[in-house]
């Protein structure tokens, strides 16, 4: 299966859920998206998108990372699956 999925670093603070889906909608289908955020709702500055396709996902690679997102450069790597039984 090919990879769809994405870890997103370097986020601002002021974007949410729905502007992180909005930037990376760009370049696909965004099947899911979301900004971790700690117990105060405000965000942890990463979060993951995956994308309907690898293709897609590839393309938010290549455009995305390292570019500038109001005025922070965000870091997009593929997000590593965590081995079975590990949290």
């Amino acid at each position: 299966m090919s990879n769809t999925k994405l870890f997103v670093a370097g986020l601002d603070w002021s974007i949410d859920t729905n502007e992180l889906k909005q930037i990376f909608g760009q370049y696909g289908t965004v099947i899911y998206g979301k900004v971790v955020t700690d117990e105060n709702k405000r965000s942890r500055g990463f979060g993951f998108v995956e994308m309907s396709s690898h293709e897609e996902a590839q393309a938010c690679l290549n455009n995305l990372n390292s570019s500038v997102q109001k005025k922070r450069q965000i870091v997009v790597k593929w997000k590593e699956d965590k081995p079975a039984g590990q949290a």
